[in-house]
């Protein structure tokens, strides 16, 4: 797999927050979120982070944390 620049990372990064933000808002609310493909998302932005060089994954790294919390807080809610 190429290296992906650590900037359109951060923005994939960024973009899945995004989601994940509006799906607990949903969620919250008692709508129905579906979640159909954020594994595969989350698994490439995880291999996209491995293949950047090893001293500019601390950024990407951070931000796939948050990504976890974020799913676990959804998990509560579902």
């Amino acid at each position: 797999m190429p290296a992906t620049p650590l900037p359109a990372l951060m923005a994939a990064l960024e973009s899945t927050e995004a989601t994940l933000t509006l799906a607990e808002a949903l969620a919250s609310g008692g709508r129905a979120v579906d979640l159909e493909g954020l594994d595969a998302e989350i698994t490439a932005l995880c291999a996209a982070t491995l293949s950047l060089p090893a001293a500019r994954q601390d950024e990407a790294r951070l931000a796939l944390r948050r990504l976890l919390a974020r799913v676990e807080r959804l998990q509560r809610l579902l």
